[in-house]
Order: structure tokens, then sequence, then C-alpha cells
């Protein structure tokens, strides 16, 4: 064998042992370091580091498809010991309290929440009761 191959030889070789050490820190910044893509990086070169974006890709896609909701039921939560107990229902309010609001003089409120409102306003920004 004459010189021929083995520059081209060498010079895969050391672009393998780049990528190689380019994936390593990747994988090594996200806490999974996976051998087995160092030995195709390394023996690939450059064409095993275009597998590894490619398989990366392919990941991240299906990894960003919703879930449909109706493929899983909702949990239910139970307390400590209310295993066989009755659930108990909360009693339902009419309408919110009012905030009790120490009133400042010269600053309009709303007559519902008791939020600092605008002169201008026709609604209230807080809870949306109409003003004028």
């Amino acid at each position: 064998m004459g010189l021929e191959i083995w520059i081209p030889l060498a010079i895969w070789l050391a672009i393998g042992v780049a990528v190689a050490v380019y994936l390593y820190r990747r994988m090594d910044k996200e806490g999974k370091v996976k051998f087995g893509w160092l030995i195709v990086g390394f023996l690939l070169s450059t064409l095993g580091l275009t597998i590894y974006f490619f398989m990366l890709s392919l990941k991240e896609k299906r990894r960003d498809k919703a879930v449909d909701a109706k493929s899983y039921e909702a949990p239910s939560y139970t307390l400590k010991g209310e295993e066989g107990a009755p659930k108990k229902e909360r009693p339902k309010e009419e309408k919110p309290l009012k905030k009790e609001v120490k009133q400042v003089e010269g600053i309009p409120r709303c007559p519902e929440c008791g939020a600092a409102i605008s002169s201008s306003d026709e609604r209230c920004r807080d809870c949306g009761a109409k003003l004028k």
C-alpha cells in the first residue's frame, strides 16, 4: 500500500476523533452519554454526525406531537385516611365577596371589587364590571 491510501485514511480518522469528541461533549451537557453514537461518529466521521442529527430531529418531532385528551383518564386523588369516606362537595358561592379596600381620596374605585380605576374606563380591569 502506498502513501496515497494512508493520507486520506488518517484524515478520515482525525475527523472521526473530532466528531466523537464533539458528540461526547454535547451528550455530556445533556447528561446522557451513549457510547454507541461515539463509535458511529468515530467510524463514519461526518456521515455519522449527520445521522446523529437526523435521528435527534426525528426524536424531537415525535416528542412535539400533541396528546389526545381522550386517550387517557384523568387521575383521581384521595387524601390519606379518606379511602372509604364519602366525598364532600364544596358549597358554591353565588357571587365573589367584595374586597374591602381603604378609600384613598381622589382615586376612583370599582363599586364591585374595589380596584383602582381610571375616570375614562368603561369597565373594571380586574372584575369586568360595567362602570358607566
